[in-house]
């Protein structure tokens, strides 16, 4: 048996329509399933991580980075297998791992052998792809609330017209027991090399290597921001001056009362301990680790 789980908001509401496809998909495929139940989305958690710790086969998640994130507090260190049937607006955790963006192709893949890979432990909460505060929070925060327009391109909109909110703040924070101090615009620490609908944040982020990678870029007018931000989309803006590339296992954050965000949700206020935690998945449907990046 295997549990799908459908966020039928997706994409203000279109997933209610491509539930019908992969329920088509799956039953052309001769697929025993159920849906994962609940009217709000505390209920469907409760739910899910009761049928892992029954000890879930599989479970399909067809949804965005917002629910792949509430998926994989259940999931995590277990041995369930995650599916993903990507229909959310970025869908960044999905394109950073070759996942098909196609329902029937996706549901396909979903039922494929597994791979194990990394994720991001932010305190006890865990992390798919991108954990980010101050500028890139303030993105994320407006693109969201966004009617138009619609798809990745609102995170490209939002960043243009979050500008003016750019300011820099003194940062302090250690990784794997080396302590740094910047004054920094924007700092995100990756898993995937992906980020607010398509921007290659991280370009060598890899979720087999066992490494988190930090991309910060130090003090930045907006005007000079807005020269090279068009860079972020190829991972060529890490040539910049203003932009340090980091990476470790372990990264302290020890200045206080910053706002994070990862996967695209609010996850609290620093400071925070995060840790790379290896192979902590089982995913199906994505690149190896011979093939990742190629």
């Amino acid at each position: 048996m295997i549990h799908v789980l459908i966020n039928q908001l997706a994409r203000r509401g279109k997933g209610a329509k491509a539930a019908n496809l992969i329920f088509r998909c799956l039953d052309e495929l001769g697929v025993d399933y159920a849906l994962v139940p609940g009217g709000t989305l505390l209920e469907v958690k409760n739910n899910l991580q009761e049928l892992v710790d029954q000890g879930a086969e599989r479970i399909l998640v067809a949804g965005g980075d917002g629910i792949i994130h509430h998926a994989i507090q259940s999931i995590a260190t277990t041995n369930t297998v995650l599916g993903i049937i990507p229909i959310g607006t970025g869908n960044d955790f999905c394109r950073a791992l070759a996942i098909p963006t196609g329902i029937e192709e996706a549901v396909t893949a979903s039922l494929e052998e597994p791979a194990s890979i990394d994720l991001l432990k932010v305190n006890d909460r865990w992390v798919a792809s991108v954990m980010t505060f101050g500028f890139s929070s303030d993105v994320n925060v407006r693109a969201e609330g966004m009617r138009w327009p619609t798809g990745p391109s609102r995170y490209t909109v939002s960043t243009l017209t979050s500008l003016r909110s750019l300011s820099s703040q003194t940062v302090n924070f250690s990784i794997d027991d080396t302590f740094f101090e910047r004054e920094v615009s924007l700092w995100n620490i990756a898993n995937t090399s992906d980020f607010g609908g398509g921007m290659k944040i991280a370009p060598s982020a890899n979720p087999f290597d066992g490494i988190a990678n930090l991309t910060l870029v130090s003090k930045v007018g907006r005007f000079e921001l807005l020269r090279f931000f068009r860079r972020v989309f190829s991972g060529s803006h890490m040539s910049h001056p203003k932009v340090e590339g980091l990476e470790g296992k372990r990264i302290v954050l020890e200045t206080a009362g910053l706002g994070l965000w990862a996967d695209g949700e609010f996850i609290g206020e620093s400071p925070a301990i995060i840790d790379l935690v290896p192979n902590a998945i089982r995913l199906a449907g994505c690149r190896d680790n011979l093939n990742y990046g190629k």
